[in-house]
């Protein structure tokens, strides 16, 4: 009897273990349909044109440095692989600039979401529109 009272709680504390780690996994798998359930492309467009009016030239920020200047609901899709945020602004004037949030690890590997104006196009063929100046990108 006691022997299998020790067999359960080790089998509870590693069931508890599997679950912790797999949690991470899960998020990074849903995290678009858990975005779009959380924030709107014209939400993300009111923020992203706001950024790039801010910051006039490429640049690499932190979500946790942006403040209450980014959208806090972003935050919880899957808080141990980002999102980094980076204002990108490409070398042909013609284009507009957009910005980039990035979820990944080294292991998991990368997934982003990337807004501009509607005159933005991600041309990318892992690219899925939201609506026009709003992809979400798994490569």
């Amino acid at each position: 009897m006691k022997s299998a009272t020790i067999f359960g709680a080790v089998a509870v504390c590693f069931a508890g273990i599997l679950l912790y780690l797999y949690r991470p996994v899960w998020q990074f798998d849903h995290l678009e349909q858990n975005a779009k359930k959380v924030i709107t492309g014209d939400e993300l467009q009111a923020w992203a044109t706001h950024l790039l009016a801010q910051y006039p030239s490429n640049t690499t920020l932190r979500a946790s440095a942006l403040g209450t200047n980014f959208p806090q609901r972003l935050l919880s899709l899957a808080p141990d692989l980002g999102p980094s945020v980076r204002v990108k602004f490409p070398d042909d004037t013609n284009s507009p600039g957009w910005v980039s949030l990035c979820w990944g690890s080294g292991f998991l590997g990368s997934r982003f979401l990337e807004v501009g104006p509607t005159n933005f196009a991600d041309k990318s063929s892992k690219a899925y529109a939201w609506q026009p100046g709003v992809y979400f990108y798994r490569p």
